[in-house]
């Protein structure tokens, strides 16, 4: 219903990067929300909790601060810029490994899990499948934790892995579907194209516009192709990071 929509792009967002293990590529995913958020001109900022080594914060440092979800004082910044500041916020956290219960226990005791309750706070788990039974293990702990006030990306990322039979077959993914989750897939990126933006480091949109290197025309091109078809995705859940 249109005022159920008005309600739901007024209140703040937090978007959770998430992820079993390293080598899913979430931080990829992560990244690039990041120069979707600035494509499409919606103000956020980042928090990486790998701290001061983060990748999110090495590759958008000016948006990204680090953070330790165990530590109240170095995680307040993120509700603090979420809740008191008034009016739309979007915080994208970078999350590390972190258990369904961890996060819940971040969550609860700063006062997320209440204000998403009471409609007052939009959270969005974007987790990034792998292709082991573990990673369906993970997310299946994830959602019994928080529950079904977040929504639910689950992201194939093509640059990673190809098949993703135990996903695909899973219980998990089921439950998670009919609870209104939602899918998309990133296609993958040649991997000498990748390896140029990580020593560049810039973020992906600015290896594709040519600024801050002298980066090859071919180069550029397959990083803004490969950028437009992954913000063609976005796009499609939009409603549910904004």
């Amino acid at each position: 219903m249109p005022e159920q929509q008005s309600t739901n792009s007024a209140k703040p967002r937090l978007i959770l990067a998430h992820g079993e293990k390293g080598g899913v590529g979430k931080t990829t995913v992560a990244r690039v929300i990041s120069d979707y958020f600035r494509a499409r001109e919606l103000t956020f900022r980042g928090f990486d909790a790998e701290g001061s080594t983060g990748q999110l914060l090495r590759f958008h440092p000016e948006e990204t601060s680090p953070v330790d979800i165990s530590s109240a004082a170095s995680v307040a910044p993120v509700l603090d810029y979420l809740m008191e500041g008034g009016g739309k916020r979007l915080a994208l956290v970078d999350l590390g490994a972190r258990s369904g219960a961890d996060l819940k226990s971040w969550l609860y005791r700063g006062g997320a899990l209440e204000e998403a309750s009471a409609q007052r706070l939009g959270i969005t788990l974007v987790y990034v499948i792998g292709g082991a039974v573990d990673s369906v293990g993970h997310l299946k702990e994830c959602y019994d934790a928080l529950g079904a006030d977040p929504a639910y990306i689950m992201v194939r990322n093509l640059g990673v892995s190809s098949k993703f039979d135990v996903y695909d077959q899973s219980n998990t993914r089921d439950e998670l579907l009919n609870a209104g989750g939602r899918e998309l897939t990133f296609p993958a990126l040649d991997p000498f194209v990748y390896q140029s933006v990580d020593k560049a480091s810039v973020p992906f949109s600015a290896f594709a516009d040519n600024v801050g290197g002298n980066f090859s025309y071919t180069e550029r091109r397959y990083c803004r192709t490969w950028l437009r078809e992954c913000f063609a995705a976005l796009d499609e859940v939009s409603q549910v990071l904004r």
